[in-house]
């Protein structure tokens, strides 16, 4: 079932849960399990307690039943559904718990930093993954990427530039959220969808997971992303744009360099398809005015609201 047809599916309570199970041929202790886990499906409670389940609960039901079916665990295929279907999975229903407050997601997201930061220290895989998989579930990948991975990250390089613990310990941290995020990433890329877009970082980037939280966002967006990594040859890049006509190019770069600058000059292809070109990072400090770009500033959901503003630019080139 893709996001339109979720999306059209009613929200009034009125099936119990015999029917739910006639509907989808998912026992209730099943689903009932889901929702005590990951608090989907969410159905209304009467004054007697009794759960009432709307269409669209039906709906989720049976799209998790599906992705189990194909293989998933049911966590994966929570995660799955909360990045390509965020408003169907937060859907309110008359008994939906209250929105989580900013304050409340801040104190969150800084309780799931620290566990995250005292397991990288402790190398402890099981519980760095954990945290992650909890950010997602709890939290979205935005908050992920900017409320907890990009400060304890952050926070770890400055221990280690203290002398405060080794650089294994950043290497290890990263390298958890790299196989994480990347593992996102192939479950969420579509085979097909608004159309093609290349994310890359500039030449000399070797920080490539805000890049991948971007491809991540695009591909939850219905973009069929190809990703290219960190220290993408300007050449390579061209050629690459060359060949596969994308709709929409992103590029990543941390630091200023005259390479993260020309790499945007050398992605002049023929002008009857040019696309849309969203840079983002201290890199591309002063390219506004570089071949057409647009320049994003701010974390990973910025740059996603900003590629409709440079596809709208495109067309103007």
């Amino acid at each position: 079932m893709d996001r339109r047809s979720l999306d059209q599916l009613a929200r009034e309570p009125l099936y119990n849960t015999r029917a739910v199970t006639q509907a989808t041929g998912v026992p209730a202790d099943t689903f009932r399990a889901w929702e005590r886990r990951y608090g989907l499906p969410r159905p209304f409670r009467t004054e007697t307690r009794q759960r009432l389940y709307s269409a669209l609960d039906i709906g989720i039901i049976g799209w998790l039943r599906d992705r189990t079916n194909e293989g998933m665990t049911i966590s994966q295929a929570i995660q799955r559904l909360r990045l390509e279907h965020p408003g169907v999975a937060g859907a309110e229903i008359q008994s939906a718990p209250a929105p989580v407050t900013d304050r409340e997601e801040t104190s969150r997201a800084a309780r799931l930093r620290r566990r995250f930061i005292d397991a990288s220290v402790a190398f402890d895989t099981a519980t760095t993954r954990r945290v992650l998989d909890e950010a997602i579930d709890l939290l979205g990948i935005e908050t992920l990427a900017d409320g907890i991975v990009r400060p304890a990250l952050t926070d770890l390089d400055e221990r280690w530039r203290r002398g405060e613990i080794p650089i294994t310990a950043v290497r290890f941290a990263s390298g958890v959220v790299q196989r994480r995020l990347a593992a996102l990433f192939t479950l969420v890329n579509p085979d097909s969808g608004r159309g093609r877009a290349i994310v890359a970082c500039a030449p000399g980037e070797q920080h490539d997971l805000g890049a991948l939280v971007v491809a991540i966002m695009l591909a939850r967006e219905g973009w069929q992303v190809v990703a290219l990594g960190a220290d993408t040859p300007a050449d390579d890049l061209a050629a690459t744009a060359a060949q596969l006509r994308p709709a929409l190019i992103c590029l990543s770069a941390t630091a200023a360099t005259a390479s993260a600058l020309d790499a945007i000059e050398r992605l002049g292809v023929a002008p009857q398809h040019r696309p849309a070109m969203i840079v983002g990072g201290q890199g591309f400090a002063g390219a506004d005015s570089v071949a057409g770009a647009w320049r994003v500033t701010g974390g990973a959901s910025d740059v996603v609201a900003g590629v409709d503003r440079g596809l709208r630019a495109a067309r103007d080139w």
